[in-house]
């Protein structure tokens, strides 16, 4: 594009001049701008308001547990002082990429140049910067890099390698140095009281994960759940090993004694299954919880739960549900201006509202403008009582229809507990 025409545009966009009777170029320049942004802003909100703010303060919700204050994108002297090409490989390639934080995660695998540019043009916007307006290449891949697949007998042979060497300390050591320092997990997971919160805290990870879901979840997180904000940051196998051999030693919980008898074999699958989604039963799991989309939207799903959690940690979960909160499921209270006290599961927010599920499965929408008072209660919304009103008997039952359950993809049935 010419440096004239790119003045033109940026006068249309500064001063609102009309087009009519300017080339068609510079309309259709501006809409494609104008749909980059609101492309971008739907990632933005996705991927970077956490830690960026969502209107690029600096002052996301995980913002205050990095060790450096994440850009604030919304000042013009910052982003005028970068080029496109600039941001875009910031995005790209991801802090230690460009020689900035580690803790800044690599989106380059993750999602597609166009998306990318997208980025960038909604930065530009929160930068009130339209000195260099953003458009796609001609040559510019709009598909998703491609996800890193479990290929035959990758998974065995971790399997091997965890069984003879997981529990070595130089094995350990090196983990903790790549989770840690190297690689940006600690930029959004906490460890003992340190790190982010965008993901779950991995502080117990080998009470509630098996070895081989964390090895097939770091190596291709979208593959397992495609709208995860975890980016696939591109582990080698060795670096996969290591950092799941760290995070498989972490938390070892001692068992209460009146666990063992819901622990022990003996459960039936089937029965557990129909308690699990019988509407006039006491369980009635699937109020809130859904299995390959048959069930409630206000729990975490689990369809993976089979391979994906260990057997104590399920139990726990039914039995003292507030020990831990799955990220993302928190229960929210709001009261608004007109007095009414709302409360359930945040699933949206945006600069000017937010959207939650309550426990009954009912969507509201929330303007900012109408909210008083905003709180995340520390608690689950899930019952507390299910070893008062169900038998050993029946948790038994319900325990292995959830570990018995293949996974979704089956790739991941390789995966053993």
């Amino acid at each position: 594009m010419s440096q004239k025409l790119k003045i033109l545009f940026a006068a249309v966009l500064m001063w609102g001049l009309p087009a009519t009777g300017w080339p068609n170029e510079v309309g259709r320049l501006e809409d494609q701008f104008k749909a980059l942004i609101q492309k971008g802003r739907a990632l933005y909100l996705h991927y970077c308001a956490h830690c960026h703010g969502l209107t690029g303060n600096g002052d996301g919700y995980n913002a205050d547990h990095l060790d450096k204050s994440p850009a604030e994108l919304s000042n013009p002297e910052f982003t005028k002082k970068k080029s496109n090409e600039q941001i875009f490989r910031a995005i790209k390639l991801g802090g230690a990429g460009v020689r900035k934080s580690h803790l800044m995660p690599a989106f380059g695998r993750t999602l597609s140049e166009a998306e990318t540019w997208s980025l960038v043009a909604y930065i530009r916007f929160l930068g009130r910067d339209h000195d260099q307006p953003v458009f796609l290449p001609e040559d510019v891949k709009r598909g998703r890099p491609h996800t890193p697949t479990l290929e035959p007998g990758v998974m065995e042979a971790f399997r091997k390698w965890h069984h003879e060497k997981g529990d070595d300390p130089k094995v350990l050591g090196d983990g903790r140095w790549l989770f840690r320092e190297k690689k940006s997990c600690f930029a959004c997971h906490t460890v003992n009281g340190e790190g982010g919160e965008v993901g779950p805290d991995l502080s117990r990870a080998g009470f509630m994960f098996t070895p081989g879901w964390i090895y097939s979840w770091i190596r291709s997180p979208q593959r397992v759940k495609p709208q995860t904000k975890m980016p696939t940051i591109g582990l080698d196998d060795t670096e996969s090993r290591l950092i799941t051999a760290y995070l498989s030693n972490l938390g070892e919980v001692k068992r209460p004694a009146d666990w063992e008898p819901y622990l022990k074999a003996g459960g039936d699958a089937d029965n557990g299954k129909k308690l699990f989604f019988d509407a006039k039963g006491n369980a009635y799991c699937s109020k809130c919880h859904s299995i390959q989309g048959k069930g409630g939207q206000v729990g975490p799903d689990l369809s993976y739960v089979g391979v994906s959690r260990t057997r104590p940690f399920i139990l726990e979960s039914i039995l003292a549900p507030k020990e831990v909160i799955t990220v993302g499921y928190s229960s929210v209270l709001i009261l608004t201006q007109a007095g009414r006290f709302l409360t359930g599961v945040k699933v949206n927010e945006d600069d000017k509202s937010i959207d939650i599920i309550n426990k009954d499965g009912e969507n509201i929408h929330v303007e900012k403008d109408d909210i008083k008072k905003f709180k995340t209660q520390e608690i689950s919304i899930m019952p507390g009582n299910f070893g008062d009103i169900l038998s050993v008997q029946e948790i038994r039952d319900i325990l292995t229809y959830l570990t018995s359950l293949p996974p979704v993809a089956s790739e991941f049935s390789a995966i053993k507990r």
